[in-house]
Parts: structure tokens; sequence; C-alpha cells
């Protein structure tokens, strides 16, 4: 399960790398099992589940890598926000048990869960026509509710033509059916991660129209990070153009950062290349590995 793995030169073929996939534990559309056998399917030999603030679905995971041969990078994906900039940090090598981990983990799903209900009341009162249970339609016992699955209930119930539609006029930001989340920061995060035996990273650091797309400020950011523990930056994530990728990785080295990424898969939920559909280099996960401390 754990294990830096193979990297180029061991005399085989490079090894496939994704490291960022999401499973129905948290928003995604595939099981654990049925991801892992996907990503086998197209040919990628190191995965890590990163599930949006749950490890719910790691050892379902993990037991079918083993079955199909594949290395499993055990995962997770933070969301944290501070100063009205919110920021994902993905964890790899991460105990599952670790129980720091857990703790929090216990705390941000009761907030999820007070959340959902929030937005369902006044999704209600915009005429909505749909309930608690028609959310929970969409995520299985342990997954991490979250506003996707809101928004798929409302595109089932016939209120917004598709997912993005309901974020940008109900579940967003700055919507009128938002609720705040749990406040966890990204320094907090890496901290977290390092304590349950991890390496944290920031994910996908260049979203359309957000602040740290911006280079000089991306710099500016990531110092109080990398004291906290940083480990890696995500710099290989669909639609980076070569441009992106060598600023990431420019940023990586100064920082001393292991250049990281993946498809951030979600299945049918979302648009993305296949598992295994973003170029990393062969050695990531070994760097991964001997970045642990």
């Amino acid at each position: 399960m754990t294990g830096g793995g193979a990297a180029a030169g061991d005399g085989g073929p490079p090894p496939r790398i994704d490291l960022h996939a999401h499973t129905t534990a948290s928003d995604g559309s595939l099981a654990p099992r049925e991801l892992v056998a996907l990503a086998a399917a197209h040919g990628v030999t190191h995965l890590a589940v990163t599930d949006h603030d749950t490890t719910a679905g790691l050892a379902e995971a993990a037991a079918a890598a083993q079955d199909l041969g594949i290395t499993l990078v055990p995962g997770i994906e933070l969301s944290t926000e501070a100063d009205g900039i919110s920021t994902d940090i993905l964890g790899y090598f991460v105990d599952p048990a670790a129980p720091a981990l857990q703790a929090v983990l216990a705390r941000i799903r009761t907030v999820r869960q007070t959340r959902v209900v929030t937005m369902v009341e006044r999704l209600r009162e915009l005429g909505a026509p749909i309930t608690l249970d028609d959310v929970y339609a969409f995520a299985g016992a342990d997954t991490a509710i979250a506003r996707p699955h809101v928004a798929r209930a409302l595109v089932a119930a016939g209120f917004v033509d598709d997912v993005p539609d309901a974020f940008r006029r109900y579940i967003g930001r700055h919507g009128p059916a938002y609720a705040e989340r749990y406040k966890l920061t990204a320094p907090e995060a890496c901290r977290l991660v390092r304590a349950a035996g991890g390496v944290p990273v920031v994910a996908h650091p260049t979203p359309p129209n957000d602040p740290l797309s911006d280079p000089k400020r991306l710099r500016t950011y990531l110092p109080p990070l990398v004291e906290a523990g940083l480990g890696g930056l995500e710099c290989y994530y669909p639609g980076y153009p070569r441009k992106v990728n060598r600023w990431l990785e420019a940023l990586a080295w100064h920082f001393r950062l292991v250049p990281t990424g993946g498809t951030d898969y979600h299945g049918a939920w979302r648009a993305s290349p296949p598992p295994g559909g973003v170029d990393v280099p062969p050695d990531t996960v070994a760097r991964l590995w001997a970045a642990r401390r």
C-alpha cells in the first residue's frame, strides 16, 4: 500500500502516475475499487486516492490495488480557507489511523452535515423542490457530504441545468443558499498531514480567476506553508499549459518542493482526462516517499 515504488531507470517501463483522484467516499462517481480498476485499465502503476476531507475509501482502494498489482499512495485532500483565499492541501502517505487527523476529520464531517442542512433549508425557501434525503441519495453512508451532492440533487430535480449552474446561481460562495464551512487554515492542514506521517502538497495552485494564479502572489503565499511542513506543489494538472508547468516547477525548485501532478479525476461528475491522463515525472512518487519525515 505504501512505499516509494519504482522509478525510471529500474530497467522496466517508466511508471504511469496519477496523484489526484476522487471516489464515492467524497464527490467522485466511482467506488474506490472501481476507480482503481479503471486506473489499472489505463496503465496507471501508481495511484493516489485523495478524497476530500476523508480517508474512508482508502482501505477498499488498497485491497483493490493489491489485487490488481498497482501501488496505492494513501492520500487525502484537505479543504482550507483564510483571508478569503481557499487552498486545497493534498496529503500523501498519510496514516489513515492517525488520531489527530481523524479527530479533525470528525469535526469537519459534523460541520459538513450541518452546512448541508442549512443549504437545503435556504434552497427550499428559494423554491427548490429538494429534501435532505434527495441530497444523501447521491452520497454513500461514509461519504464526506458536500456541495457537489447538493448540486446533483438540484440537477435531478430539474431546478438547475447542471452542477456548474447550481454553484453559479445558488451554492457558490456568493450564492443565496451558501453556508460557511469549517475553517481549517493551510498551515494547519500542512502540520496535520505531517503529524499523520504524510507529505503535504498544494493542489492545483492556479485555477482560473484565483488570486494565486499570479506567480508573484503565489510566491508570497507559500513561505508560511513551507515553514509548516509543505513538501510539494502540484505542477501538472489538466488544462495547465507548458508555460504554467514551467513557472510552477521554478517555484517548486526555489522552495525545495517536490513537483507533483494528477488528473483530479471525479468520474461522471466532472470533465477530466482519464486516470493517468496527465504526464507526471517518473520519479515523483519516490521523491515524495523520501520527503516524509
